[in-house]
């Protein structure tokens, strides 16, 4: 099969957003900004707050990290042809928190970020979550990250849903996906009779939703690697991170 065949199977890299980070187009790399922070943001948030830093100083941190990515510091030595943007993304937070003092918190801030980006109720959700004290920053985040990039793509299955008309059979089945997608402990009678369907129509409508849960896994996953070599190892990680929880 031709590459470009292949290569038509993945969508747009994140490293191709983060070539979009480095335009020198000031409406594209802000429009890139805006969507890694709005998918991204609350891993980066809990890592922070992990450290030991307040939601304050937290929050100044974090808006001086994204600043510096929006300057292009940060990518400068960024190799796209290699990496995996969670690492990355981690180790340069990493990085930068080692050598910010609270004294440049002060500074203004020279990016303007999106109003999806609420750290307000990333505070909220940081204290309503009761976190383990025992975890340590960088298991946190990667456990978050997994968390949220499954969410986006529940998010996106449930809209694909609504938008054929079976949303009330992916609210229905989303618990036993999340349950690891048996119906083992679930009333699959009970599910099946509330839906309409027979039992035998459901195990088969349950298959079809994990297969499609596994595609866009893969799809929001190769996103993040520089090789799609990579996207089973990670597809691994992320969900040991997952159950972590």
């Amino acid at each position: 099969m031709p590459d470009s065949a292949q290569n038509a199977h993945f969508p747009t890299t994140q490293w191709t957003l983060i070539s979009r980070l480095r335009s020198k187009d000031d409406a594209v790399s802000s429009r890139a900004l805006d969507e890694l922070c709005a998918q991204y943001h609350y891993p980066l948030y809990c890592y922070i707050r992990r450290r030991g830093l307040d939601h304050h100083d937290a929050q100044d941190v974090l808006h001086d990290f994204l600043a510096k990515l929006i300057r292009l510091e940060s990518f400068q030595t960024a190799e796209e042809e290699k990496g995996r943007l969670r690492g990355f993304l981690g180790t340069a937070l990493s990085r930068f928190l080692s050598s910010w003092h609270v004294s440049q918190s002060k500074s203004a801030h020279d990016v303007s970020l999106d109003e999806e980006l609420d750290l307000a109720a990333a505070e909220q959700r940081f204290q309503r979550e009761r976190l383990s004290d025992d975890e340590t920053p960088e298991r946190l985040f990667e456990r978050k990250w997994a968390h949220e990039l499954i969410r986006h793509v529940l998010r996106r299955m449930k809209r694909e849903h609504a938008a054929r008309g079976k949303q009330a059979l992916f609210d229905a089945l989303k618990p036993v996906l999340l349950d690891g997608g048996s119906l083992r402990g679930h009333d699959h009678e009970a599910i099946a009779a509330s839906l309409g369907m027979s039992p035998g129509s459901l195990r088969v409508a349950l298959t079809r939703l994990l297969a499609s849960f596994r595609d866009m896994l893969r799809e929001e996953v190769a996103e993040t690697v520089a090789d799609k070599a990579e996207i089973e190892d990670e597809i691994t990680h992320l969900m040991k991170a997952f159950e972590r929880a």
